[in-house]
């Protein structure tokens, strides 16, 4: 039942029993957008579609407290005939965690919903052949929410402790049980080598068979394009907002031959390791970068899944022929500011999972087409619903739309006016909350939004959930460790024979008497 569930039924079973919460989730249809991957010279390019989510989620309005958003998530979804690719691009919570009666103890709601929202959009669209779930991890103070970072309750998470916090969530969807297409998840932190990287997956990568691992130290090259022979430059997607892209951008405007290739970057290997000394990667903050790849014909790569160019280097040394060096553009700045602050308990909500598009900057969409009076404003409206559009096709897409679906430009302005706003105190954010629902009301001309939310996942569940969530996080920190004596051993000695419990000196492996030869005198 959960599969075919609406979002709110599906928050509500991860939620703690008695949480409450009010989801608004809006959408825009999918639009004809430019490709993700460069096309070949004089080739045109894939025909892709773009469709963006955002959801927000806030505390109710108890009467003298006014409602206020606490958290918000951004995916873009880019589909072609032979990838689809969901692209997280912004997340960010605004501090206000104080407001939600949340059992202590219980899982983080931030990672909860995240995982539950990322799930509900990509279940009917692993229909297709190849499907990415990626994003690009980067620390920073605030994304979405203005003024939010100067909030006592909001605890930013540091550079690595973000990137293992997206690595618990992607694990977390990897782990779900799928009999119709194979999962891996990859992840490079330029600047790192294997060994390192290894540090940022989740404890449960320990468990998978050293043969068929489900986390990965690479670019998954082969399970992203049909071909991973063509040149670099036609291997990497261009995302908005990405680090990657602008790279890309910059090498394309240094030198492109007739066959595709760069001057500087001959492979991959060397693309990535390019990357670890560009700005946004080498000023003293890691970045992530993540993929999560599901694939029904995925068994016929594994083997080719750790070629040389699709792999990161294992070494740190410096590349033999620098690009030119580029002056930063104001998109590739980041915040400067005091020390992020990591938190006391990593299972509560503000753990701050801050992502990588700066505030300043959305995605680009492409100009919509002019609408007529039939075109949908809200899914609970009297407007009858668009025709099918390219990207819609699969059964159970529909259902993922948002509560209120806008057009690019709309949708857009909607995204501006909340980066307009005042998160900084209890007060300003509550006239924030308040004047962005009224902004996407002005701007659908509907006359409701917002979906309750009641928790009723169960003690036991969210306990459970809560063990793994710190176990996950726990920080290796010895202090004041005293050294056991050997009677101390022997008295704690524990170990199982045939069922039994065996305890003390009676666990202790001894020798039989007679297997001891004793050596003859004399």
């Amino acid at each position: 039942m959960l599969a075919k569930s609406s979002l709110p039924l599906r928050l509500a079973a991860v939620l703690p029993s008695g949480l409450s919460l009010r989801a608004y989730h809006v959408s825009t249809p999918p639009t004809s957008t430019s490709a993700l991957f460069a096309p070949l010279p004089g080739t045109e390019e894939e025909p892709t579609s773009c469709e963006s989510h955002f959801l927000a989620v806030s505390s109710p309005d108890n009467g003298d407290n006014k409602e206020v958003l606490i958290y918000a998530i951004e995916v873009l979804i880019f589909t072609t005939e032979s990838l689809t690719t969901l692209f997280v691009s912004k997340a960010d919570s605004s501090g206000f965690s104080t407001r939600l009666d949340n059992p202590k103890g219980s899982p983080s709601i931030v990672g909860a919903i995240t995982s539950t929202f990322a799930e509900y959009l990509l279940e009917p669209r692993l229909a297709s052949s190849r499907v990415v779930l990626s994003l690009f991890a980067r620390a920073q103070r605030q994304y979405l929410f203005p003024g939010s970072s100067d909030n006592a309750g909001k605890h930013v998470l540091d550079d690595r402790h973000l990137i293992k916090w997206w690595c618990r969530i992607f694990d977390k969807i990897l782990r779900q049980q799928r009999n119709d297409s194979a999962a891996t998840a990859h992840l490079l932190v330029p600047g790192c080598d294997k060994g390192e990287t290894k540090a940022f997956f989740p404890p449960s990568f320990r468990a998978d068979p050293p043969a068929e691992p489900k986390w990965i130290n690479s670019y998954p090259v082969n399970l992203m394009v049909t071909n991973a022979s063509l040149p670099p430059r036609h291997l990497i997607p261009r995302l908005p907002d990405d680090p990657k892209a602008r790279f890309l951008d910059d090498l394309d405007g240094e030198f492109v031959d007739e066959r595709g290739n760069w001057r500087s970057v001959k492979d991959l290997t060397h693309f990535w390791e390019f990357m670890s000394y560009r700005q946004e990667c080498s000023a003293g903050r890691l970045v992530g970068f993540l993929w999560l790849v599901f694939s029904k014909d995925q068994a016929k790569y594994a083997a080719s899944n750790e070629l040389p160019q699709s792999e990161y280097t294992q070494k740190r040394s410096k590349p033999v022929a620098q690009p030119d060096p580029m002056t930063p553009s104001n998109s590739q700045r980041l915040e400067n500011g005091a020390p992020e602050v990591s938190p006391q308990d990593p299972s509560t909500l503000e753990t701050l999972p801050t992502l990588h598009s700066p505030p300043w900057s959305s995605p680009v969409q492409p100009e919509p087409e002019p609408r007529t009076s039939q075109d949908v404003r809200h899914r609970n409206g009297d407007s009858a619903a668009p025709p099918p559009t390219e990207g819609s096709s699969l059964p159970g897409i529909n259902q993922t739309r948002g509560e209120i679906e806008f057009d690019a430009t709309e949708y857009q302005a909607l995204m501006d006016h909340l980066l307009q706003t005042d998160f900084t105190g209890e007060e300003s954010a509550g006239r924030a909350s308040r004047s962005w629902v009224d902004k996407a009301l002005e701007l659908s001309g509907a006359t409701t939004f917002g979906q309750p939310v009641l928790g009723c996942a169960t003690p036991a569940l969210a306990q459970s959930a809560a063990a793994v969530e710190a176990s996950s996080a726990q920080v290796n920190l010895l202090t004041g460790v005293r050294k056991k004596r050997k009677a101390d051993v022997i008295e704690d000695a524990s170990v199982r024979s045939n069922g039994v419990e065996l305890t003390g000196i009676a666990a202790i492996n001894t020798l039989a008497a007679g297997l001891v030869r004793k050596k003859p005198k004399g």
